[in-house]
């Protein structure tokens, strides 16, 4: 396509509503957890495909008459409440959803939000599975700090929430060793503490 017939597209009303949609749904799917934007009722506006693979396959989260829901009715109810008190009252909530094919539970963070002159109110509802890393978070931590193989390794495996002596009986190394490699790794990121560490890894794993 030529940039005269791009802009003319771009510049159609209908076209340029479609081409925001793709864009919007793009970026929403690069980021690696869920993101659901629903009013105050539960009803879903939108979804990226991750959150939306959640609700199809009724894993922790499903669809009710057309509404978010959860698996468990205790968990469905403590969903529906904080939702509405997002969107009617502004205020933030969290929440665990436990899934019936898995061990692990969803993490939602469920957040107000409205456009400058609030005629459009809605929850916007982050999806986390508790442990989950991004399948390219090794490599990334990799070119963004410098570390080793070894390192990117470890300060994945840390991020994950696995005890030092856990990667160390993993890697068949020994404690003293693996101690030496999170050090040098802190040193490249600029921490001095595995907590930092934690979250300053967590923040660069938005994306994939």
């Amino acid at each position: 396509m030529g940039l005269i017939k791009m802009i003319e597209v771009v510049d159609s009303e209908v076209e340029r509503g479609v081409f925001e949609a793709h864009v919007a749904n793009a970026i929403l799917n690069l980021v690696n957890f869920g993101v659901i934007v629903a009013d105050s009722e539960g009803c879903v506006y939108a979804a990226n495909d991750l959150a939306w693979s959640y609700v199809q396959r009724g894993d922790g989260l499903g669809e009710q008459g057309g509404l978010l829901t959860a698996e468990n009715d205790f968990e469905a109810e403590g969903l529906r409440g904080r939702i509405a008190a997002a969107v009617r009252q502004g205020r933030p909530g969290a929440m665990l959803v436990h899934r019936s094919c898995s061990q692990k539970p969803l993490v939602l963070l469920i957040e107000p939000f409205s456009t400058d002159d609030s005629n459009f109110r809605c929850a916007l509802i982050t999806v986390r599975e508790v442990g989950r890393s991004s399948s390219h978070a090794v490599e990334r931590a990799r070119m963004m700090f410098n570390f080793s193989p070894a390192e990117a390794e470890i300060v994945s495996r840390v991020v994950q929430g696995c005890e030092p002596s856990e990667i160390a009986a993993e890697r068949g190394v020994s404690i003293n060793t693996l101690r030496v490699q999170m050090a040098s790794a802190m040193v490249k990121v600029g921490v001095h503490r595995q907590a930092e560490l934690v979250s300053v890894l967590s923040s660069a794993d938005v994306l994939e």
